[in-house]
C-alpha cells in the first residue's frame, strides 16, 4: 500500500509543471471545473473553515480564494504538487489564505482539526485505496451541518456507452466497470477505482445526499481532442450542463459531482 502512495506522489509530482496546460487545453475539463467551482461557491456561504483534499496545482483553490476571500487548507499526497501550488498561490499574492499539508485523504484525522466544508475534485478520491477510511475520517472532521462536495470517476458514462456500442467495442465499456483500472496522468498510468452512485452512497452512508450531478455526460474528456468545431464544443458542453441534474442522466456522467451534508 505504501508503495502505491509513493508511486502516486512520484507520478503527480512529475506532472505538476505541465498539468495545468494539459487539463486546461481540454474544453470538457474546463466546463467540468466551472460547474464544480460554481457548486463549491454556492455551498460555502456561511462556512469559513475549508479543506480541499487533493489540491493538485491549486487551480480550484486559487480561483475560489480570489472569488471569496476565504482561507483553504489542503491535504495533498504529492510533494511536487504542493511545491507547485504554493508557488502559484504566492505569485497571486494570496499566500495568507492557503496552507498545504502532505498526506493521503485517509490520513485526514492527522490534521487534528474540524471543518465547515470539505471538497475534493477531479477524481482525487478515485486514487485513494482506503476510501472507506477516508470517508469515516471526513465524517469525523466535519462540523455539525458541515458540507462535503466531491467528484469521482463513474463506472458508466452515457456518451462512452453509445459511442462504443456503435463502434462494436463493448469490451471498452466493460473495462470501465472493472474493479480497478488505469488512468493516464500526463503520460504515466496510475491505478484507479471508479465508483457507481450505489457504491458511493454505501461508502458515504453516514452522510445525507443533498445534490448529485453528472459531469461530461455526452463525451468523456479523453475524447475531447476529436472535436475540432467550436460550435460542436459549445453544444456538447451546453447539453451536458442541461442534462447534469436530470434524474435520468445524473448517474451517467464520466464523473459525478456529489454534495453531502453531515447532520
Amino acid at each position: 500500500m505504501e508503495d502505491y502512495y509513493t508511486d502516486l506522489d512520484h507520478i503527480f509530482s512529475e506532472a505538476a509543471s505541465i498539468y495545468d496546460k494539459k487539463i486546461l487545453s481540454n474544453f470538457i475539463n474546463i466546463n467540468i471545473r466551472k460547474i464544480e467551482l460554481r457548486t463549491l461557491i454556492k455551498y460555502t456561504r456561511g462556512r469559513n473553515s475549508i479543506l480541499e483534499i487533493g489540491c493538485g496545482t491549486a487551480e480550484e483553490a486559487s480561483k475560489f480564494i480570489l472569488e471569496t476571500g476565504k482561507k483553504v487548507t489542503c491535504l495533498e499526497v504529492s510533494g511536487g504538487m504542493i511545491d507547485f501550488s504554493t508557488a502559484k498561490i504566492r505569485g497571486l499574492g494570496i499566500s495568507d489564505n492557503f496552507m498545504a499539508v502532505k498526506g493521503a485523504a485517509s490520513t485526514i484525522r492527522s490534521l487534528g482539526r474540524s471543518f465547515d466544508l470539505i471538497y475534493s475534485f477531479n477524481g482525487a478520491l478515485n486514487t485513494e485505496p482506503k476510501i472507506k477510511e477516508a470517508a469515516d475520517g471526513i465524517h469525523d472532521s466535519l462540523n455539525h451541518n458541515g458540507i462535503l462536495i466531491f467528484s469521482v470517476r463513474n463506472r458508466k458514462c452515457l456518451g462512452e456507452i453509445l459511442l462504443y456500442s456503435i463502434l462494436g467495442k463493448k469490451e471498452n465499456i466493460k473495462k470501465r466497470m472493472e474493479e480497478t483500472t488505469y488512468v493516464e496522468v500526463v503520460g504515466n498510468k496510475i491505478m484507479s477505482t471508479y465508483y457507481s452512485p450505489h457504491e458511493i452512497r454505501s461508502i458515504f452512508k453516514e452522510f445525507t445526499l443533498v445534490k448529485k450531478k453528472g459531469l461530461a455526460i455526452i463525451l468523456p474528456p479523453y475524447l475531447a481532442e476529436r472535436v475540432t468545431s467550436n460550435f460542436a464544443k459549445h453544444l456538447i458542453n451546453l447539453m451536458g450542463t442541461l442534462l447534469s441534474s436530470m434524474p435520468l442522466f445524473s448517474s451517467l456522467g464520466d464523473e459525478i459531482l456529489y454534495v453531502f451534508k453531515k447532520e
